[in-house]
């Protein structure tokens, strides 16, 4: 198939999906570029379309016999259809159309270590976090109020495929961290504050556990402060007076792991 006009129906609705309204209304997003959407093809995520650019190179073999493999139709596409549907100024010619999972909260086996993201609207800090997630092991995100679409194109190709792999839940901050806790009886909600009473060392990571990130100019909400049982802080040696969420954030995760590695 080949689709040559920005007018196609097919096109004008797949251009829709950098919005949010878009996304919302068909359940898909956009995955752009060779790399991003190798990695989504070797993820579980329903995958409807992959576009080429006719204008650039023809996309590597290993991508079209992985899309053949699980039959998935690579579309044709005119240079001036493929810019109106891809969100990047330089796009590299390839990128795919995928299903936003529906990820249910757990009532079952629910994850012991999870992150929830609470008013960060910065889409390189939340797809910085979710790459971090996928990194050391928590594989339970929610993205609470206030915070950026964890399937917009920015966020999505910040997490580097991060996102692919991980459970993500969209909701109001309170009402995950109350299901959160009523799933985890015995776990913890951990808030880093340069306020916090302790370092993050010295908190008890091990046990399950929720960790709380909100903007760095904010921090988090209020109400979702009020739910947590733990406030730790970082160290830190230099002058900065605080660090970048996304720095913060991930520093809190890798010591989850560090403390999980050192109990092995």
């Amino acid at each position: 198939m080949y689709l040559d006009s920005p007018q196609n129906p097919r096109v004008r609705e797949w251009s829709k999906l950098k919005t949010k309204r878009g996304r919302e209304q068909t359940g898909d997003f956009i995955v752009e570029g060779i790399r991003l959407t190798e990695e989504l093809l070797q993820s579980s995520l329903t995958i409807t379309h992959i576009l080429w650019d006719l204008g650039t190179d023809e996309p590597p073999d290993s991508l079209l016999t992985a899309a053949s493999a699980r039959r998935i139709p690579v579309i044709e596409v005119s240079p001036t259809a493929f810019a109106s549907i891809a969100d990047t100024v330089t796009p590299q010619g390839v990128l795919a159309i995928a299903k936003i999972p529906a990820h249910a909260l757990p009532t079952q086996n629910p994850s012991l270590h999870a992150l929830l993201l609470d008013g960060l609207q910065d889409p390189g800090n939340v797809g910085t976090l979710l790459r971090s997630a996928d990194a050391f092991g928590l594989h339970e995100v929610f993205t609470g109020t206030g915070t950026a679409d964890p399937y917009s194109p920015k966020v999505v190709r910040a997490s580097m495929g991060g996102l692919f792999r991980l459970h993500v839940r969209t909701g109001a901050s309170v009402e995950m961290i109350e299901l959160w806790k009523q799933n985890n009886p015995t776990g913890q909600v951990v808030l880093a504050a340069a306020s916090g009473s302790q370092e993050c060392y010295l908190a008890d990571l091990t046990k399950p556990t929720l960790l709380l990130v909100g903007s760095e100019a904010f921090g988090v909400s209020s109400d979702a402060a009020a739910l947590a049982d733990v406030r730790v802080r970082i160290p830190m040696l230099g002058e900065a007076e605080s660090l970048n969420a996304a720095v913060a954030g991930s520093v809190l995760m890798y010591e989850v792991t560090r403390q999980r590695f050192t109990q092995i």
